[in-house]
């Protein structure tokens, strides 16, 4: 009997052990996924926040933003051109020429700057915010007159005022932010610091933090060095044909610039295929023709498209490389 006893009360209590460890088993499973589900609720608030740092930059970011982007653009397109005393005049001619038609646009405040860089393999222009244009001396060695000269300065000055950069710039940092996030921990301190501002208004002082400015430009550099978007382009072209006509130029010699230059190739692949470009163009002069409070009275008799100075000189060669722009 007592052995028979003791067997029921090992069962009893064994059926309540496992009784037990069941409950503190499920118990510990539920406080884990209660732990996950808190920190993915977290995550992605977290997230959500970091959408603040897609918001436009106050000019003092841009302005820092830009003259990084200009810095890398120089370093790699072999330095600026001003060496001489014909390669200052070649320099301040482009500057006329820029900031004449960068007056025209929707942003002539901004520190308009103009240069020419050392570089005589890719047929070029390059531009950054705040109001940095640039381009290579083998673009300036296909140039055959002031009015395409004005026709790829306008296309630069048109990015910089659409923002296009600035987009991208954008791109860089709600990504880096959000993959800091997602990560579940502060990959970097440049990260950090983003994660900081978007629990603020999401704008920057890069002035401030040359750590933070030197890895969003480095990212901003790789993005951009994939180009811009094909509507970005197309809208870059419709706007440098109001501009060249705000400020007296033939647009037609900006459409001829882009006709004779070889298809594909060049530093950015994905631009519109030159026909499109070439066509858009006329159809952006018809339109201001025939649009009330425009250019009504427009005549292509009145545009001019003015000749080279001597400062080319220094410059000039023949053929065109293959179209970058």
């Amino acid at each position: 009997m007592m052995r028979a006893y003791l067997k029921v009360v090992a069962s009893v209590g064994l059926g309540l052990c496992l009784t037990s460890c069941a409950q503190v088993t499920k118990g510990l499973k539920a406080a884990k996924l209660g732990g996950d589900v808190d920190r993915f609720v977290a995550a992605s608030e977290s997230t959500q926040k970091c959408d603040k740092l897609g918001v436009e930059p106050a000019i003092q970011e841009e302005y820092a933003l830009g003259s990084a982007l200009a810095i890398q653009w120089v370093q790699r397109g072999g330095g600026l051109m001003l060496s001489t005393a014909t390669d200052q005049q070649l320099t301040t001619y482009v500057n006329t020429v820029g900031r004449n038609l960068a007056m025209q646009s929707p942003r002539p405040t901004l520190q308009w700057t103009f240069g020419v860089l050392n570089d005589t393999r890719n047929f070029n222009a390059l531009s950054a915010p705040g109001g940095y244009v640039f381009v290579t001396r083998k673009l300036l060695q296909g140039v055959e007159n002031e009015g395409q000269l004005a026709g790829v300065l306008a296309h630069e000055i048109a990015h910089i005022v659409m923002k296009h950069a600035l987009h991208q710039y954008a791109t860089v940092k709600v990504s880096g932010c959000k993959g800091a996030v997602v990560s579940n921990a502060i990959v970097s301190a440049a990260a950090g610091r983003l994660l900081s501002a978007s629990d603020r208004d999401g704008k920057l002082d890069l002035d401030s933090d040359t750590g933070l400015l030197a890895d969003l430009t480095e990212k901003t550099v790789e993005v951009a060095s994939k180009g811009h978007r094909k509507e970005e382009e197309l809208a870059a072209d419709r706007l440098a044909v109001e501009l060249m006509l705000s400020a007296g130029y033939d647009p037609d010699a900006y459409r001829q610039l882009i006709a004779k230059t070889p298809e594909g190739g060049g530093f950015f692949a994905n631009h519109p295929k030159r026909d499109e470009r070439v066509r858009q163009i006329a159809e952006v002069v018809r339109e201001q023709q025939g649009a009330p409070g425009t250019f009504a009275e427009l005549s292509t008799d009145s545009l001019r498209t003015p000749a080279l100075p001597g400062s080319f000189t220094t410059v000039k060669g023949s053929g065109v490389a293959k179209d970058s722009k």
